[in-house]
């Protein structure tokens, strides 16, 4: 539609055009014609009109009501560099942006490496003033350790006193001269576990407690072992306690009930040892029995228990003069009532007791001997 329009204006515009053409051509005539007369009556007047100048000006003047298609295609053609300007500016953005960027992205590397170059620095200098206060603190305690050993080791630190606690069985010089302790040396010169070590050389020390009482005495507290039961060894006798140690080996028999049927052989009859894995088991079923019985007071008629044999414990009572047979030892809690009730019944009468059995089917009885 709109070329149609332009087409039916340029041909409106032609005929304007030449109708004009016409009436200029008309003027144009009358007008020479006039300047010749006026030439021929003046003489001396020399104007002439120039049809160039006379010519309708399109790029200056406006037609109303008509297109002009020249200055259509000029339009177009700035519009085309105005575009084309357009895209040239797009590109050198574009490429302004790209290096921007790329600039930015150097800067931003630098700084970053200046920053990191930073922290390296400030680190550095952290870890030399870390050492730097290390060394002074390690010369500093070393002075200190030096000064406080070089006091330490004064003569106001000489051994004075030895003092002994809480020994009974072993007495307080054989304690010193176990401790290896002297009257004036220093009380540093020898380490406490040391000592210790030296003091429980001895079968019957149990443990051992050590204080320095600055500044010249040390102070010795003992725990003895008891014995609680002997050994009948080779004409002599062996002394052990609750826990199976051989305290001593001697010729004197003690007042305490003698164990025999053991299974440790002689060679490790040794003070300071202990009695074998078979026999230490079977002690402590005694250790049961002597309980039961002191529970029901007549632990201290006993002098002697077999164990020989597990399943059937046996007990002698030579005051009583009886043997108590007391089979696997169980249930303590119901035989030793019966145990003590026949002893109440048969005083003074020699004979066996026998309680080995199961009590909720057979009785406990005694046997007089003939």
């Amino acid at each position: 539609m709109r070329k149609q329009k332009n087409t039916e204006l340029n041909f409106l515009y032609m005929d304007e055009k030449q109708s004009n053409k016409k009436k200029k051509e008309k003027t144009n005539l009358k007008k020479k014609n006039a300047t010749k007369s006026k030439k021929k009556n003046e003489g001396t007047d020399d104007f002439s009109l120039s049809p160039e100048k006379n010519m309708f000006n399109f790029d200056n003047e406006i037609v109303i009501g008509v297109t002009i298609p020249n200055a259509n295609k000029k339009n177009q053609v700035k519009n085309k560099n105005n575009k084309i300007t357009n895209k040239k500016k797009k590109n050198k953005n574009t490429n302004n942006l790209q290096t921007r960027k790329v600039n930015d992205k150097r800067e931003n590397i630098n700084t970053k490496e200046k920053n990191n170059n930073k922290q390296n620095i400030k680190k550095n200098s952290k870890k030399n003033r870390i050492i730097k206060g290390i060394i002074k603190w390690t010369i500093l305690l070393s002075a200190l350790v030096a000064s406080f050993i070089y006091f330490m080791m004064s003569p106001l630190f000489n051994l004075t006193e030895i003092q002994v606690n809480n020994n009974e069985k072993i007495n307080t010089d054989t304690i010193i001269s176990l401790s290896n302790l002297t009257i004036g040396e220093n009380i540093y010169k020898t380490s406490i576990s040391k000592i210790r070590e030296n003091i429980k050389q001895n079968a019957y020390i149990e443990n051992v407690q050590i204080k320095r009482k600055l500044p010249n005495k040390i102070l010795i507290t003992v725990q003895e072992r008891k014995t609680t039961y002997n050994l009948e060894y080779v004409n002599s006798f062996v002394y052990i306690n609750n826990q199976g140690y051989i305290l001593e080996i001697s010729q004197d028999k003690l007042e305490v009930p003698i164990i025999e049927g053991y299974t440790t052989s002689e060679e490790n009859i040794i003070v300071g040892n202990r009695l074998d894995d078979e026999d230490l088991e079977r002690l402590g079923t005694v250790l049961k029995i002597m309980k039961s019985a002191d529970a029901h007071e007549i632990s201290n008629l006993i002098t002697k228990i077999n164990i020989s044999d597990k399943q059937n414990y046996i007990i002698i009572l030579d005051g009583e003069k009886k043997t108590v047979y007391l089979g696997d030892a169980s249930n303590l809690s119901e035989r030793m009532p019966y145990l003590k009730a026949i002893l109440a019944e048969e005083r003074g009468v020699e004979g066996e007791i026998f309680i080995n059995g199961d009590l909720n089917k057979t009785n406990a009885y005694f046997r007089r001997k003939e």
